[in-house]
């Protein structure tokens, strides 16, 4: 995987939803996650600013190349919070976690599904405003 390239993050309903490798250096990578929906044949397209829905910082040799197909490459959003590069100085976040976390802007997984509640919502680059699809784990189906 390299800097531009557009993959496609794994979902539990059997979709991916799609994100970019925005940056790669010093063995990290920054990871724009979109809540668009994609298949493999989708054509790449630019990003526009407000598809961006979080940028995640993550160790460039755990991007799981086989799990997250590569579909295409395409420019780069300039997007202000993310172009300073400032996530690279934060922790890297693991694979699983990323996709947690899209199967959460989805509905899929419960957005309140970690021990700290507002987990997922402190990754978003507007933490004030819930994805629409998002639900809690009051709204999922209780085990019988």
């Amino acid at each position: 995987m390299e800097t531009a390239d557009h993959i496609l993050i794994p979902l539990l309903d059997g979709t991916h939803t799609l994100a970019q490798i925005a940056r790669i250096e010093d063995g990290k990578a920054l990871l724009y996650v979109t809540r668009t929906i994609a298949t493999p044949d989708t054509q790449p397209k630019p990003f526009s600013d407000p598809q961006v829905i979080a940028g995640f910082c993550m160790d460039a040799a755990a991007l799981p190349t086989g799990l997250w197909p590569v579909i295409g490459y395409e420019a780069v959003p300039r997007i202000a919070p993310f172009s300073e590069w400032v996530l690279m100085f934060k922790d890297a976040q693991d694979p699983t976690i990323i996709e947690a976390f899209a199967n959460a802007i989805h509905g899929l997984y419960p957005w309140d599904g970690f021990p700290d509640a507002g987990f997922f919502t402190n990754m978003l680059r507007a933490p004030e405003a819930l994805p629409v699809k998002a639900r809690m784990t009051a709204d999922f189906p209780k085990p019988t």
